[in-house]
């Protein structure tokens, strides 16, 4: 009964050992497949938001139009060589269509009361990026939006800030290209693990489920002694 109920027990651990490993798999293919279409859509170049695919993600974008930087958002908790900052989102119009363009990274005020000088972007500009899905992190909790602007925020819910801004703003962000002359520090990346790591975490996972196989076959044998 004794050798019956490790038997199962060395079963189910190795069941869970071997899913993990297959798990970290699909989430490295996952990585490579996006890797992949990241790449062929960023070269593919539009220029203007109502010619864009029905899905627009990581494909790259031009437009000439004006910032609406009295309406900024502050995108909160964004760290940069081991100083706190924002990434600053401005409104920005182009025939007629609104879209939200992350300008890059800003440094915090020394006190959490201050908020950061903001550039203010006048007149017709052009500008370049990668159009991609908001920021979010996990909410244990819808977030209450503040008053006014700035307007200081831990996620880039664009459902809330179309009400708070009143502005049509499509369900995604356009991250301004490095080279951009109104960019400000870029701390972006589209994808933040790649392939390998997850590959790596499929091995230690399969390792780990040889090595308790090993065990349970040299217990059982001992175990018959």
């Amino acid at each position: 009964m004794r050798r019956f109920g490790f038997i199962l027990f060395t079963v189910a651990v190795l069941v869970t050992l071997v899913k993990l490993g297959l798990w970290q798999m699909s989430r490295a293919q996952e990585k490579e497949q996006l890797n992949h279409v990241l790449q062929f859509r960023s070269e593919q170049m539009y220029y203007s938001i109502a010619s864009l695919p029905a899905d627009p993600r990581w494909y790259s974008l031009t437009l000439r139009g004006q910032f609406d930087h009295s309406r900024a958002v502050l995108l909160d908790n964004q760290m940069y060589r081991g100083q706190p900052g924002y990434h600053v989102l401005y409104p920005f119009m182009s025939e007629n269509s609104w879209v939200m363009v992350n300008l890059g990274w800003i440094a915090a005020p020394p006190y959490r009361d201050q908020i950061p000088v903001l550039p203010e972007l006048h007149g017709e500009v052009r500008i370049s990026g990668i159009i991609a899905p908001p920021s979010t992190l996990l909410e244990l909790a819808p977030e209450q939006l503040g008053e006014g602007f700035p307007l200081r925020v831990q996620n880039i819910n664009l459902a809330a800030l179309r009400e708070r801004t009143g502005l049509p703003l499509p369900p995604w962000v356009l991250q301004i290209d490095p080279d951009s002359p109104v960019a400000l520090e870029q701390t972006w990346i589209p994808v933040v693990t790649g392939p390998q790591k997850h590959y790596a975490y499929a091995l230690q996972w399969f390792l780990m489920a040889l090595a308790v196989s090993g065990l349970a076959v040299w217990w059982l044998r001992r175990s018959k002694v």
